[in-house]
């Protein structure tokens, strides 16, 4: 029996296994059913797959580390992660939230799309293969963390401490979380864009002034503020001002253009700025940015309130390309703010960091894995980077291996909003692509 015929003949015993576990409701947010969630996957992984299965405890959620035929020449990790995010308001939902809905050829409920889904679909692929095939031809680790929707703040240090004894012998890392392409089509992603976020505040007023009394005679916090933001960002191209910025910047290769010429046309993109097809991608994947998340002083009620604001601001992100730091970022953004700074007009607090990742184009995994998905679902594009930002830097700057992203859900998946689901092709085409990779990663 061929892999695609296995895999619709069980579909439904797949799709019963995702029900049980979208009914589970790990909220990283709260730590409702973190421990239900926990246990449910252990005896899942241990009866289903048969692997050995060890529950490491972090600072925050424990993280979950199974293996499969262990003592194989080479050692690839999976990762996922079981956490999902809070389902918000009820009355905007067609259905139960952790009930498994099927409706019109797709699965709703929270966290099939991310990474509910994704994940059941890895642990089905590994059944497959075994079903057919017998014993993997080389050993996996399936990494599942539990704190993935807020912002895996214990992950950095469980990896460090976890390095030696359980990820020191791996050659890759296949991480299966976000969304395929718009087309349709299923992509291979070779890294990912960093973010810095931060907070900038600018105080001037102990509180907010009358503006009949004191204007023309006292600072005003919104326009200090946005004398700062003209030193960071142009308000003309939306670029930002900050020259040595772009410096590392590099331009991508005559492959990396091939694969961006590929890549289908977008469409529905609000208020565009780019040029052409290219430019679009190359704006998302090359260039970095900052962007004003939001900006808040003053009075904002409804009518009229006269006064001078005494405080003011904005928090910013920056999304980082390859060759770029978040702590060398961080300098040139202090250092062009050097004299607000020195003179405690402004505050800046830093609130995430990640680095940004990218894989060589002449990884000799690549060919492999385009071919390998190809094979599963008809046809595979490379996007060189995510536009994106996910902490795929643990893996190769503290591991040492290489991040190979894989999303398994559809594009329109309403991840971390109401009537969230993955489509049953989508899932299916998941769980082959895990089985024709696993056929696919021998030892040669």
């Amino acid at each position: 029996m061929t892999i695609d015929d296995y895999v619709r003949k069980n579909q439904q015993q797949f799709i019963n296994l995702l029900a049980n576990f979208v009914s589970q409701k790990s909220l990283s947010q709260t730590g409702e059913g973190i421990q239900a969630t926990i246990k449910f996957l252990k005896e899942l992984l241990e009866q289903f797959i048969h692997a050995k299965v060890e529950i490491i405890e972090t600072a925050g959620n424990p993280i979950i580390i199974a293996t499969l035929s262990p003592g194989k020449d080479n050692e690839y990790l999976f990762y996922g992660h079981y956490d999902v995010q809070l389902p918000g308001k009820l009355a905007e939902w067609k259905v139960k939230p952790f009930k498994l809905t099927q409706r019109d050829g797709r699965l709703y409920g929270r966290g099939t799309g991310d990474n509910k889904g994704q994940l059941m679909a890895q642990i089905c692929g590994f059944y497959v293969y075994q079903q057919l095939y017998g014993e993997l031809p080389f050993t996996a680790k399936i990494l599942i963390e539990g704190e993935e929707e807020i912002g895996s703040p214990h992950l950095l240090q469980t990896v460090r401490t976890l390095k030696d004894p359980y990820l020191n012998n791996l050659s890759a890392v296949f991480v299966m979380d976000g969304s395929m392409s718009q087309s349709g089509d299923h992509v291979l992603r070779l890294g990912n864009r960093g973010v810095l976020s931060f907070r900038l505040g600018v105080r001037t007023n102990g509180n907010d002034l009358h503006s009949g009394n004191f204007g023309n005679v006292s600072k005003n916090a919104a326009v200090e503020l946005m004398r700062v933001l003209n030193k960071l960002i142009n308000p003309l191209t939306g670029q930002c001002r900050i020259k040595e910025f772009y410096k590392e910047v590099a331009e991508p290769s005559s492959q990396e253009r091939e694969w961006l010429n590929a890549l289908p046309s977008p469409y529905n993109i609000p208020a565009p700025i780019y040029k052409d097809k290219f430019d679009y991608y190359y704006r998302l994947m090359f260039q970095p940015s900052m962007t004003i998340n939001g900006l808040s002083s003053g009075y904002e009620g409804n009518g009229v309130k006269t006064i001078i604001p005494g405080k003011a601001t904005a928090i910013i992100d920056c999304r980082l390309v390859a060759n770029q730091t978040c702590d060398e970022v961080i300098k040139l953004i202090n250092n062009t703010l050097k004299a607000e700074l020195n003179e405690e007009q402004i505050q800046i607090k830093y609130l995430v960091k990640l680095d940004p990742v990218k894989i060589a184009a002449s990884n000799p995994l690549i060919p492999r894995l385009v071919s390998t998905i190809t094979e599963a679902t008809g046809k595979a594009l490379i996007e060189p980077v995510m536009p994106g930002s996910v902490p795929n830097y643990i893996w190769k700057d503290i591991v040492g291996i290489p991040p190979f992203t894989i999303p398994l859900a559809n594009y329109d998946q309403h991840n971390h909003a109401p009537n969230e689901n993955i489509t049953i092709d989508a899932f299916l085409d998941g769980i082959k692509i895990i089985t024709y990779l696993c056929r696919n990663l021998n030892s040669k």
